[in-house]
């Protein structure tokens, strides 16, 4: 079983495709990948690009100010000075996210806190042992205990010696309301989304909906298997609300070949082990993210009582089960969605595979990863990142299985035209059920179970992996890498990067 999220997918309901920026009816996309250690996206519905190119360019010199602000990790940030000060008179927005974070630990009975930077730094440090459970406590419980006095006519902040603020958990939903806030105010804007990292913010007309009727559309996928292609548990419909998740993924600490959740219990210091990954809608990205935290936290019965309590929307996901709370007054509600699961049936057939040999491997995946051609948010306009598929046939050419398109737009994914001559039957399931934004740090991880696309078993074998791509005023590629499946024998592929289509690399085993 795999144990890393993915984070919430934010799609527009008629969504723009995959360009840094596009214009799709008024709607415009911008990209980057190394803001405050994540991934950005932008969406903005704009009466013309040079609206929305100064609308999100105003929103990354906001995140840009903030961070300089709120960001722990660098010594000359002000939160910084302030965990090195007793007293400290703070700015506005410092003193702001402090204070909403002690609320939060007050509302939660401390399942959400902002105080636990002594036992992150005890994490930190640690190699190839974890720490003392019995120090760790000591430390939060310290912490816990501590007075911190905010004296907001003054703005100023008592901190006592046990206290060190670790505010990640609601600041980045802070930085991305005031991102949206600035990008939604900016002349000649009607509808915009600001993800940072899975934090989601929206408001405002969404693409190609004069009526805003049904709003923005987030994907939540499966948080237990670590891939872009999994498939998804629910869907939201947002108009002017925020959504956040919380839970394991690339920040997970490794030791001793061991991997440990990256939110830790505020009440003993220990890693949150019961849940895999939080997801919470509020009216705010901070509060969406403080929420999610808090309820990551909690035991599960615990948060399923708290968010039926205070009426939020939530899904929690276990190693074994997704559990959805809904919002009784507020209409952003989770859409769970019947995803098909794979079917243990063997198709013995020799025309799925011409040279299939026998059973799939029992358990055995190919997980492939593909990464594209970079990009930032600002950059020549001549070039695009592309628009691609991956799928697998047999030997014969017959389509087996789409794993993965890029771009969500059927007229320009047609430019794959390879794919799309073979599949014209059934385009319009795939392209739904298939389909994803670029991502924001181009490489995408795509798992193949030997599943065909009515997740039917096929035979073991050899298959090939096929990647088409292309852009707007670039060319079209076309690459293939002929597999075998046959047994269970670990290896590995590789088709190497190029400036157009980027690199791939295959591996088999068994997870």
């Amino acid at each position: 079983m795999f144990l890393l999220p993915s984070p919430a997918v934010a799609l527009p309901d008629a969504a723009p495709s995959n360009e840094d920026c596009e214009i799709n009816s008024g709607s415009y996309v911008f990209r980057d990948e190394a803001i405050l250690g994540t991934r950005l996206q932008i969406d903005l519905v704009a009466r013309n690009y040079s609206d929305a190119q100064a609308a999100a360019l105003n929103a990354r010199n906001e995140i840009d100010r903030l961070n300089l602000i709120l960001n722990n990790r660098s010594s000359d940030s002000e939160l910084s000075i302030l965990n090195r000060s007793r007293i400290h008179r703070a700015s506005p927005e410092l003193f702001a996210v402090v204070t909403a974070a002690e609320r939060w630990r007050t509302e939660t009975s401390s399942a959400f806190s902002g105080r636990l930077g002594r036992v992150i730094s005890v994490w930190e440090i640690a190699r190839d042992q974890t720490p003392s459970r019995m120090e760790l406590a000591r430390l939060a419980c310290a912490a816990d205990k501590a007075f911190v006095e905010l004296d907001s006519s003054t703005r100023t902040i008592t901190r006592p010696d046990e206290v060190e603020f670790a505010l990640d958990a609601l600041a980045k939903g802070w930085i991305v309301d005031h991102a949206f806030k600035v990008a939604r105010s900016s002349p000649g804007i009607s509808g915009a989304l600001v993800n940072i990292g899975g934090d989601i913010r929206c408001g405002g007309r969404a693409p190609d909906n004069s009526s805003g009727s049904s709003g923005w559309r987030v994907e939540i996928p499966d948080a237990r298997i670590a891939i872009d292609n999994a498939p998804r548990v629910a869907t939201a419909h947002l108009s002017k609300h925020a959504i956040a998740t919380s839970g394991r993924g690339q920040r997970d600490r490794i030791i001793g070949g061991v991997r440990y959740s990256p939110t830790l219990s505020p009440h003993d210091g220990w890693p949150v082990h019961h849940a895999i990954s939080v997801t919470a809608m509020a009216s705010s990205a901070a509060d969406a993210d403080a929420l999610a935290t808090a309820l990551l936290s909690m035991p599960k019965q615990n948060a399923i009582a708290f968010a039926n309590r205070h009426d939020v929307s939530a899904s929690i996901q276990t190693n074994d089960e997704v559990t959805f709370t809904q919002s009784e007054t507020s209409q952003v509600r989770f859409w769970p969605v019947n995803a098909p699961q794979a079917k243990t049936k063997v198709q013995a057939s020799a025309k799925t595979n011409t040279t299939a040999t026998g059973l799939w491997p029992k358990d055995w995946v190919a997980l492939i990863t593909f990464t594209a051609p970079p990009r930032q948010l600002v950059r020549d306009e001549s070039f695009r990142s592309p628009y691609m598929a991956m799928w697998i046939t047999d030997l014969d050419n017959k389509p087996i299985r789409t794993l993965l398109l890029v771009g969500t737009r059927d007229d320009w994914q047609k430019d794959n035209y390879i794919w799309w001559a073979i599949n014209n039957d059934t385009v319009k399931h795939l392209m739904a059920t298939r389909s994803m934004s670029t991502s924001g740090s181009g490489i995408y991880r795509v798992l193949w179970d030997g599943t065909d696309d009515q997740f039917q078993q096929v035979p073991g074998g050899t298959y090939v992996l096929h990647i088409e791509t292309s852009r707007e005023r670039g060319k079209h590629t076309h690459r293939s890498l002929t597999l075998d499946f046959t047994l269970p024998k670990k290896f590995t592929d590789e088709l190497a990067s190029t400036e157009e289509a980027g690199g791939v690399y295959v591996s088999f085993g068994h997870p």
